[in-house]
């Protein structure tokens, strides 16, 4: 990693949200019919031939439950946990053979949504480093662990641009909680008073990194009324600028 730049931001560290920030959440249908079709494959080998939409409930309702449950109370739901719940919603028995072949698909069908960069990511991380901020991704992750997003960011050649990452996964909680932030503080090793978080979500990432004791920049590309007291972007080529004018 190259050392930042010095410059206005020396001394800071800018956070920056992954899913919906950085990259698109992709074909969410294509995702969500591949992990159903993988599903019904490896409980049919397993002697479990169940109705399409038995297998479709139990994984959207899990999948619903948990990301509730997280954006409500910071819960980091293990992937491994998500397995099982969809396994007793359907009522099937808790196989630990089954559940370990089910975590392949689980955990990987984001990749089937094939994500892509958000236009302007690259040049405004890029932007950040040469005006000296330090740069964290700090990211809640569900079924997608830290190890396959490290595939995605490295995908979209991003993992360069970042000092260090912060995942929900390998921390045991998630944003909105202060752990988060202070972890994504730690990795740049300042106080929280020195962070600015940048993401595109209300509860997780502005109420969250405020309350922690961050500064926060919405990212809103629809123009969706937000606070007036908040400092929000449209597109990530104004980044730069709103990180350096909540740092003033």
């Amino acid at each position: 990693m190259t050392p930042a730049a010095a410059g206005p931001l020396l001394g800071w560290v800018v956070s920056v949200d992954l899913w919906g920030t950085l990259i698109t959440y992709g074909d969410r249908d294509a995702e969500a019919a591949w992990r159903i079709r993988e599903f019904e494959i490896v409980l049919a080998e397993f002697g479990h031939a169940l109705p399409t939409d038995r297998v479709r409930q139990a994984i959207l309702t899990v999948r619903a439950d948990t990301r509730q449950r997280q954006r409500a109370t910071g819960e980091q739901p293990p992937v491994r946990g998500q397995v099982e719940q969809m396994l007793t919603v359907m009522g099937l028995p808790l196989d630990s053979r089954l559940i370990d072949t089910l975590l392949v698909p689980h955990t990987h069908a984001v990749l089937r949504a094939c994500p892509e960069l958000i236009p302007g990511a690259r040049g405004a991380l890029g932007a950040l480093r040469q005006a000296g901020a330090r740069l964290v991704l700090t990211s809640n992750t569900l079924a997608t662990p830290a190890s396959v997003s490290r595939l995605i960011l490295d995908d979209h050649d991003l993992t360069t641009l970042f000092d260090e990452t912060v995942f929900s996964s390998e921390i045991g909680l998630a944003k909105p909680r202060r752990e988060m932030f202070a972890a994504a503080a730690d990795a740049g090793g300042v106080d929280l008073e020195r962070v600015v978080h940048v993401g595109n979500d209300l509860i997780t990432d502005i109420h969250g990194a405020l309350e922690a004791g961050c500064r926060a920049v919405l990212f809103n590309p629809r123009g969706k009324p937000s606070p007036a007291d908040l400092r929000a972007i449209t597109s990530l080529d104004q980044m730069l600028d709103a990180a350096l004018a909540t740092c003033a």
